[in-house]
């Protein structure tokens, strides 16, 4: 055996003594201790208030100090059990000293699935036929003031930077306006496709309203109007305008000058006018836009291979109505694995050649169709029953049945239990037994289901709109990615896999991408069904745009 750690007996049997190890073995076995004792600093001081008897007993998952002596058990872990708040988040939330979690981040590559990889390209492509200007929508949020609010703790809710607070705050005449809050008072933020704040709006007495607005998409900067309550609700959700494209512009100055010189070769020999006009047709042809010669009805028809957003353009739909679809469609379908080979879409338009803007889309996938429907009183899309295809529809609070506590709570200014270092906790921790049941809170799609060492197994879901949740430390994944999920349904039992101190169930529920309060944001938006007054009108609409959704003489014959 050969190794430079290994003392013979031999060795050790002599009357000379020699150092047992190398000098930098030495060395390191000094900086390990010197590491243990800046630990043991980190550590919670003895004079650290203690947490009440009765608090402490109602948290059976604290490790307790015999981890230390358990090489089974890691440092980190045992470290942090000796902390005797680790039941009491509740009194301790000011603090950040939550112990349930260690590394409840994942990057972004973990959270997001290859959808998001072609929502980014659709987004580029529709900028680009729009003349590099990138299309932004933009949706209301409400939030309704609850007691001990203030300005700075609901946009904290909201993970709104607090520079974006000061900004509007810095608008000093009406300051403190905005800092004067009422309990249940209604106040509501724009947001864009990338969660950052738009506008916001706050009552102004009984019959008006404060609206802030962004003056500069780049800096944080913001004015504000006084305008009359609830102006900002008939703005609906705002799509910057699709302006015609260059290459649909390039097409029509084409088929200008073809006619031109058709006219200036009346009379000369017909042959070479028809040569000259085909050779231009050529030359035009890359440029031309599917657009142009299709009917109000596209039929997009997957084929081995294709991309819904390739096979979509190649039917003659713009990647700017692509993009459209994608968000229309969101936590309904998974299009990188729901849409394959021989499933079919329709897009349905207000008016003849493809005119106008979308009324209807159906997809008709392998099992299953799925739809949405304009409605044309408020411009927005509903599905079947009613529901706006960008809200959020019905969500519960919590993701799964009966009570139990909040052992580490939603806190963006969060200081890291072990290495004091501000480390924000974007989720909400249960302490829970394991394989207590994890419920959807809501309709959605199953975007991840996979294991990490830091967070265990864990769960991403899609729901309509802009809304995705994440659970982390399961047990046992009881959904596969790509699958469709309803309210309710048993996706996971809860555990204590990856870095965790006890079974524990960690909770995310994201706005765009971006983690919000969980347990305090509002959970439906601006509107999300249609209005009871217009269903029966909405369901003999619905009737039409099926119709026509499978009149096959209103596809352009090409």
């Amino acid at each position: 055996m050969k190794s430079e750690d290994y003392v013979s007996s031999e060795a050790l049997g002599t009357g000379t003594w020699r150092r047992p190890l190398p000098r930098r073995h030495t060395a390191a076995a000094v900086a390990t201790l010197c590491a243990a004792a800046v630990l043991s600093l980190l550590s919670p001081s003895k004079d650290h208030p203690k947490a009440p008897a009765q608090d402490r007993a109602e948290d059976a998952f604290t490790v307790q100090d015999p981890t230390l002596s358990d090489p089974s058990v890691p440092l980190v872990q045992a470290l942090a059990g000796n902390d005797s708040n680790a039941g009491t988040a509740a009194q301790d939330a000011g603090t950040g000293r939550d112990l349930d979690n260690y590394d409840d981040t994942l990057p972004e590559g973990a959270l997001s699935d290859s959808d998001d990889a072609m929502d980014r390209e659709v987004r580029d492509l529709a900028a680009r036929d729009n003349g590099d200007k990138t299309q932004v929508e933009l949706k209301w949020y409400e939030e309704d003031v609850q007691k001990g609010d203030t300005i700075s703790s609901i946009f904290s809710d909201l993970n709104i930077p607090p520079a974006v607070t000061m900004a509007i705050l810095d608008n000093k005449k009406v300051a403190s306006e905005v800092n004067s809050l009422a309990l249940g008072e209604h106040i509501s933020f724009l947001l864009d496709d990338q969660s950052r704040l738009m506008a916001f709006v706050k009552p102004f007495g009984k019959k008006q309203q404060i609206r802030f607005y962004r003056t500069d998409p780049d800096k944080d900067s913001f004015d504000y109007v006084i305008e009359p309550l609830g102006s900002h609700l008939k703005d609906g959700e705002i799509t910057e305008a699709v302006k015609p494209s260059e290459i649909a512009a390039a097409a029509k100055d084409a088929e200008k000058e073809d006619k031109k010189a058709a006219a200036q070769e009346n009379g000369k020999d017909k042959a070479q006018a028809m040569l000259a006009k085909d050779a231009k047709a050529e030359k035009a042809e890359p440029k031309l836009d599917p657009r142009q010669s299709r009917g109000r009805l596209v039929v997009v028809k997957m084929g081995k291979g294709d991309s819904f957003s390739s096979a979509a353009n190649r039917a003659g739909v713009s990647y700017g109505e692509i993009n459209q679809i994608l968000a229309m469609f969101k936590g309904r379908i998974q299009f990188s694995r729901n849409v394959r080979a021989g499933d079919t879409v329709r897009v349905l338009y207000t008016d003849k050649g493809g005119k106008g803007r979308i009324s209807a889309v159906e997809f008709s996938l392998q099992g299953r169709s799925v739809s949405s429907f304009l409605n044309s009183k408020d411009g927005k899309f509903y599905d079947e029953r009613g529901l706006n295809s960008k809200s959020s529809g019905g969500f519960r609070r919590f993701p799964f049945q009966g009570r139990v506590n909040i052992t580490s709570p939603f806190n963006p200014a969060r200081v890291h239990p072990v290495t004091g270092v501000t480390r924000p906790h974007y989720g909400t921790d249960f302490g829970m037994p394991i394989g207590t049941p994890v419920m959807a809170p809501a309709d959605g799609v199953v975007v991840k289901a996979a294991f990490t060492r830091s967070t265990g197994y864990y769960i991403v879901l899609r729901h309509r709109g802009a809304y995705s949740t994440v659970y982390m430390h399961l047990s046992k994944l009881m959904v596969r990615q790509g699958q469709n999920v309803r309210m309710g349904t048993t996706i996971a039992r809860s555990g204590n896999t990856g870095l965790s101190t006890g079974p524990h169930l960690h909770y995310e529920l994201r706005i765009n991408g971006r983690p919000v309060n969980a347990m305090r944001v509002r959970l439906t938006g601006v509107q999300d069904s249609v209005a009871a007054a217009d269903r029966q009108r909405f369901a003999a609409n619905i009737k039409a745009y099926k119709r026509d959704l499978h009149n096959d003489k209103l596809v352009a014959s090409r």
